[in-house]
């Protein structure tokens, strides 16, 4: 059965309906002031209105699709995606005690200042990101197409029919938001999500001990969050099994890899991904004394491989799934 998709307006002046999004209240008007010399001024620009919405939508792979209507060419129509923070974001300034920090990646139409863009919403902080169509004029006065793809940790953004942006940055599971401001009518319709399951790629060596983990752990406790799971020797394509793994995690959003062996493919591979910022989960028997210094401080659960010991290896690997994609 499907759902019905469904906005609430958190802040601001937005009129909702089945069909359409509109921010349509008249701009504030400037506060007045009294020339010193008797002489009027330069006429006082209109303050933009802005609204924030919520949807029941959650995201975080596949496609949405919509269109954007800006009546002047600075108004701003973006859609906002839970997001990660990447390595070395979030440091202790940008938190409130207590409160875990908040990451947004805002997408679409003048994103701080670029016509297309990404920028990074960190506790309602905004930083830009990535940016294009600068010195171009934004199109105003008609519906504009808008594509925002995620695959694994990339993120493209299509307007026109033309991708005009790519980005790396992983999005967590989570509700789509919209932010629209402008001095005249923004209107948004036409909204579509085509949701995708997540991949999941399982890096280790092949045999049995290890053959065990993946299909009775990792396997069965990454399906349970939503993920489609798959190790390398279960690829059945003609070409080369090197173009497939890094295929593989160049869309996966999550990289589980057991480090217990000192293999170098394993090692390889799990460079690989943490050099494209993926989402990685380390496992490790407890008979190894100590992890490399270079993977150290990445999540990393260690296990016991005894029939006693997978209970409590699946309940870690539930409690690090449970932070990286919530069910």
């Amino acid at each position: 059965m499907a759902v019905e998709h469904k906005w609430v307006a958190t802040y601001g002046p937005a009129q909702i309906s089945p069909s359409e999004i509109l921010l349509n209240a008249p701009p504030v008007p400037p506060a007045p002031t009294l020339p010193s010399d008797g002489a009027g001024g330069p006429p006082q620009q209109p303050v933009p209105q802005h609204t924030f919405l919520r949807s029941n939508m959650e995201f975080d792979q596949g496609t949405i699709s919509c269109e954007m209507c800006l009546e002047h060419a600075g108004d701003i129509c973006l859609l906002m995606l839970a997001a990660d923070p990447q390595q070395g974001e979030g440091g202790a300034s940008d938190s409130v005690p207590g409160q875990p920090i908040e990451f947004e990646l805002a997408v679409g139409l003048n994103a701080l200042g670029a016509p297309y863009g990404f920028a990074l919403v960190r506790n309602y902080k905004w930083e830009p990101l990535m940016g294009s169509g600068q010195g171009a004029a934004l199109p105003t006065g008609r519906w504009v197409p808008i594509s925002i793809k995620a695959v694994g940790s990339t993120v493209d953004l299509t307007v026109d029919g033309v991708r005009v942006l790519s980005v790396q940055r992983a999005l967590r599971k989570g509700p789509i938001g919209l932010f629209m401001q402008g001095i005249g009518p923004v209107r948004f319709r036409n909204w579509r999500v085509h949701a995708k399951r997540p991949l999941c790629f399982a890096v280790m060596q092949f045999s049995p001990d290890f053959d065990q983990l993946y299909e009775k752990v990792i396997k069965e406790q990454c399906e349970a969050f939503g993920y489609e799971v798959v190790r390398a020797d279960e690829f059945y394509t003609p070409g080369h099994i090197l173009d497939d793994i890094t295929k593989s995690i160049r869309e996966a959003a999550l990289v589980i890899a057991d480090v217990t062996p000192d293999n170098a493919n394993v090692y390889y591979e799990l460079g690989y991904a943490h050099g494209l910022g993926k989402q990685t989960i380390l496992l490790c028997d407890k008979r190894r004394e100590k992890l490399p210094f270079d993977i150290s401080g990445y999540r990393t659960v260690f296990y016991d491989n005894s029939i006693g010991g997978k209970s409590k290896v699946e309940e870690r690997l539930r409690q690090f799934l449970e932070v990286i994609r919530p069910r």
